[in-house]
């Protein structure tokens, strides 16, 4: 099948569904999928397409919740709270990614630990601006926009569908592009990458950038859905969180993006009843997503589909074969 008919057949699921099942409980679900896929989306960025893997992402999630809903309770209009957020976060990325990408491997890794740990003690003890422990409550919801005017959660689910298939048109093009082919020659190799003359550090900072952006928007939109904030919510646990939803939908795919965030989603809903338990399901989820599907549920789509492929060719190939050897009768 298509890709792009798949893609449309996707979408009119996606549109259809709070119509055909108008359960809030499911639509909540939903919405914090979407918001966990664009959260994936952004660290597939710079985990997936570059090969850095960072342990501070809840971070900027972090920082793009707080500065939309710090600026919009102080009479900012929620969309401009919105991009301010987004700005924020982009400015932060730069910051911290300018100094810290010029290390490899599990050294930036815990270079970005370091730095989500900050945010999180900031949020937590910064009391006179973000309330710290006790939370912050009493963010607005966003202005009506395009019919929607988010009384209920119907129109958030909207929203963020719109949110989430910009996001992975966005992640597509710079898959695309120059720059899509130069992160994946540095996540290939960064010294041959450097040799053959991609500009590496240019590239990094520019996709960590991008990524932090992407997750203050989805941070920002967290915020104006929930209406309160904590600090607890952006401790490192967040973090790998995220990186589990890329790890088990496939690095470097915004297929996998997708399938991740989506399923981490539901299932750790379904998983509430086992809290103490979680952290194992999900050990022994990665064990066996690294043994059995090491390009996680995106390459097992793949194999599923090459291979219902590969059936219905031979099958139309044997009939085919069937049909010329049949014998024909002359007329006498």
């Amino acid at each position: 099948m298509n890709k792009k008919l798949l893609a449309g057949l996707c979408l009119l699921f996606f549109v259809a569904f709070p119509i055909v099942f108008p359960d809030d409980y499911f639509i909540h679900i939903l919405v914090m999928g979407g918001i966990n896929v664009v959260l994936v989306l952004s660290l597939n960025l710079i985990s997936g397409f570059a090969g850095q893997v960072s342990l501070g992402h809840a971070a900027f999630f972090g920082i793009g919740a707080y500065a939309s809903a710090i600026l919009s309770m102080n009479g900012i209009p929620v969309w401009v709270a919105f991009v301010l957020a987004a700005v924020i976060s982009a400015v932060s990325g730069f910051l911290i990614g300018y100094p810290v990408l010029r290390l490899r491997g599990h050294f930036f890794a815990i270079a970005t630990l370091g730095f989500g740990e900050i945010v999180h003690l900031l949020i937590n003890n910064w009391v006179d601006v973000t309330r710290g422990p006790m939370g912050l409550s009493g963010i607005p919801k966003p202005e009506a926009i395009f019919g929607l005017d988010f009384s209920s959660k119907t129109h958030y689910y909207f929203l963020i569908l719109a949110f989430t298939v910009s996001a992975i048109y966005f992640s597509t093009r710079i898959q695309q592009s120059k720059m899509g082919r130069a992160l994946v020659s540095i996540r290939t190799d960064e010294i041959t990458a450097s040799a053959m003359g991609v500009n590496v550090a240019y590239y990094k900072i520019l996709a960590f950038t991008f990524s932090s952006a992407i997750a203050g928007i989805a941070g920002a939109y967290y915020a104006h859905f929930v209406l309160f904030l904590s600090p607890e919510t952006f401790k490192l646990a967040m973090s790998i969180n995220v990186l589990l939803m890329l790890l088990i939908g496939g690095m470097g795919s915004i297929l996998g993006s997708v399938l991740g965030g989506l399923f981490i989603t539901i299932v750790s809903e379904y998983l509430r009843t086992f809290a103490q338990y979680q952290m194992l399901i999900y050990g022994v989820l990665i064990v066996m997503v690294v043994i059995f599907a090491p390009k996680g549920l995106s390459g097992v789509l793949e194999k599923v589909s090459g291979f219902l492929r590969k059936t219905v060719f031979q099958k139309s190939q044997m009939k085919g074969g069937y049909s010329a050897h049949e014998p024909t009768h002359s007329a006498d």
